[in-house]
């Protein structure tokens, strides 16, 4: 009898908390670097614990190059990984089940909290079918899964505050000792991963760091588009496996580029500026010098807008299937708690992508590069929507922020009317110079216009029209605090004339001696 093939997909449910659980970065770049390839590594343990192994095709692409797809050439079968799943193909559906016990094993001893989901169908020779079935599967498994959690600490234990489990190991958690060991493993001799007052521009004067969330825009709508009415097998795995890799490709090189760019400078002694937590498909995260903070964004953006779904690098290709990001910025003192600025990071992000995705801000439903970014003052400001309702609104209809901006690209086409928008960030950038500049108005006065901003227009008027009698003037030469719309014109550059270096100028501002 003829064995029935069937079609895998894997995911591993909540690394993001798992990775940021944690108020220590090394903590958390050992997370990330348990978590990075899983999936793969559970596999093969899978695999290499049955007797005997069946045959696998692990492999499906090679560098920024997708291998070629021939089904049935072995009993397990890598078909792509991306977007944090992975797709196999088993001889059949017995084995499948095996191998999924184990890789639950595998995961759940390695990370200590996480789970392992997955989706399982037949295959029918039609990938459209299948893979629209396998992921309402999947969807289903993850409605219907029960998220369960290693045993707690009882009465008489003592337990880890941050993470909520029992002390196993001296002070820490079992969870919290598998990420130190992992990360002491990959950091021999690398300071910059065990404290950040490695990335400061000058301890105990600055000591301002950032974390930054980026995410792709769009990146599933557009996957889908390009295989959509693909029915063959052989066809759609190699489309996939293509995309896959370029879009991992693409981002993990950028992300490269632009660290390699910041830390040219970061020799033994001076500081580090920017420091990887997680690279995994367009989902990046990385701590740097606060100043930095968004020429690292602006160099991504810029970069990354070059490149395609496809590969191909031609104004047509680059419209159609071209990149673009939003991304997040919090700014905390290198004490702050991680977990917290990560969170305030990630909503940034989703506030961005609010604004990108609004329809007069599209052209043909392509989407710009958007960046918007906040300075935590206290752990409070998790809740960012509700902290700034509360504190950056005034008398029920002025707002004090023009963010999140608009980062422009040379491939931008019709998204270059947002650069005329009060929320360009070049416009940003502008203003910001102008306030850090000393002959264009002092930096005490400079100060008091940022800070009288939360009293409100009519303080904001008495304290221009001084100005004015003293012969200093604001970026435009109008004496407006606020746009038609009340929004505050230049709250966003004075709050930021303190975190903002000129990329020209950032290696030597940040690369000082400790």
């Amino acid at each position: 009898m003829t064995s029935q093939p069937v079609l895998a997909m894997y995911d591993v449910r909540g690394i993001q908390k798992y990775i940021f659980r944690t108020a220590k970065v090394k903590d958390a770049v050992g997370a990330s670097a348990i978590v990075e390839d899983i999936i793969t590594e559970a596999l093969q343990y899978a695999v290499d614990s049955m007797t005997p192994s069946p045959s696998m095709e692990q492999q499906w692409c090679e560098g920024n190059t997708a291998l070629p797809f021939e089904e049935g050439k072995a009993e397990v079968q890598v078909l792509f990984v991306g977007g944090g799943n992975a797709y196999v193909i088993f001889r059949d559906r017995q084995l499948c089940l095996e191998i999924n016990k184990r890789m639950s094993a595998c995961v759940m001893k390695r990370t200590y909290s996480l789970q392992l989901a997955a989706a399982v169908v037949d295959c029918t020779g039609d990938y459209q079918q299948d893979y629209q079935k396998l992921h309402e599967q999947m969807n289903r498994t993850k409605a219907d899964m029960i998220v369960s959690k290693p045993l707690g600490a009882l009465p008489v234990m003592q337990v880890e505050v941050k993470t909520g489990y029992p002390l196993t190991e001296g002070e820490i958690s079992t969870e919290t000792g598998l990420k130190k060991k992992k990360s002491e493993r990959i950091a021999v001799g690398d300071r910059a991963s065990r404290v950040f007052d490695y990335y400061v521009t000058q301890k105990g004067v600055d000591s301002t760091i950032a974390v930054v969330h980026i995410d792709g825009n769009n990146m599933g709508l557009r996957i889908r588009e390009q295989i959509q009415g693909i029915r063959d097998y052989k066809e759609a795995v190699q489309k996939m496996r293509k995309i896959s890799c370029n879009i991992n490709d693409s981002f993990k090189q950028t992300f490269q580029e632009m660290s390699d760019h910041f830390n040219k400078d970061a020799v033994k002694g001076k500081m580090y500026f920017v420091r990887k937590i997680l690279v995994a498909g367009d989902d990046i995260t990385y701590v740097c010098n606060g100043q930095i903070a968004l020429a690292t964004i602006e160099y991504f953006c810029r970069k990354v807008a070059g490149l395609t779904m496809t590969g191909d690098t031609d104004a047509k290709s680059i419209e159609k299937y071209g990149f673009s990001v939003c991304a997040g910025a919090a700014f905390i003192n290198s004490h702050f708690p991680f977990h917290a600025g990560y969170e305030v990071a990630e909503e940034c992000c989703e506030a961005a992508k609010k604004r990108a995705k609004e329809e007069r801000y599209m052209d043909h439903g392509r989407i710009g590069n958007f960046v918007d970014f906040h300075i935590c003052k206290n752990v409070h400001a998790q809740n960012l929507k509700l902290m700034r309702q509360r504190e950056y609104w005034l008398e029920g209809r002025y707002s004090l922020l023009t963010r999140p901006y608009y980062i422009s690209t040379e491939q931008e086409g019709g998204l270059k009317k947002l650069n005329q928008e009060a929320f360009a960030f070049d416009r940003f950038k502008t203003a910001v110079r102008y306030f850090q500049d000393e002959k264009n108005m002092p930096r005490s006065f400079a100060k008091d216009l940022r800070n009288t901003y939360a009293q409100g227009e009519h303080q904001m008027r008495l304290l221009i029209n001084f100005l004015e009698s003293r012969g200093w003037k604001l970026p435009d030469g109008e004496d407006e605090a606020f746009q038609e719309d009340h929004t505050a014109k230049w709250y966003d550059a004075l709050e930021m004339m303190d975190y903002y270096t000129d990329p020209d100028a950032a290696a030597d501002k940040a690369g000082k001696e400790v």
